[in-house]
């Protein structure tokens, strides 16, 4: 990876008596499995085994991090294909009681109860169109929060 730095930087100065404040941290992360080659030509004068000793380690530790990222990836992958079958089901059976709701409408103005066919008939129109704008508005709302 490398090393990586983070700065920051504040400058405050305030009016009057001329007091001023600065702030200024740096943040480096050295986040490769290697020493330098500077500290490996020290470590070799040392003991000459001991670069051996570190790439075996680097290695090792490069093999450890790419299974941890693997299995990071899997439980991501795992995760996306269970919403997406709860996604799936839950089209289904909502499908499937608008089919029956419908179905029930259709028998209650066969059997010429009108009253019962047009609030079930309303009531389902409008659970339909409830989940529509529902979902138009959690959309909008994931746009905004992504901005």
């Amino acid at each position: 990876m490398g090393k990586q730095e983070i700065k920051q930087r504040e400058t405050q100065v305030a009016t009057g008596n001329g007091v001023g404040k600065q702030l200024e941290q740096t943040y480096i992360v050295d986040d490769n499995c290697l020493p330098s080659p500077q500290e490996l030509a020290a470590y070799k004068e040392i003991d000459p085994r001991i670069v051996d000793y570190l790439i075996n380690a680097s290695v090792k530790e490069q093999e450890h991090r790419h299974k941890i990222d693997e299995s990071k990836i899997n439980l991501v992958r795992r995760a996306n294909r269970q919403e997406g079958r709860m996604n799936w089901w839950g089209m289904f059976f909502a499908f499937f009681a608008i089919v029956v709701m419908v179905a029930l409408t259709a028998y209650a103005l066969y059997l010429d109860k009108p009253w019962f066919a047009g609030v079930l008939g309303a009531g389902t129109l409008i659970s339909v169109a409830s989940i529509f704008v529902k979902s138009n508005e959690t959309k909008e709302s994931q746009e905004k929060r992504g901005k």
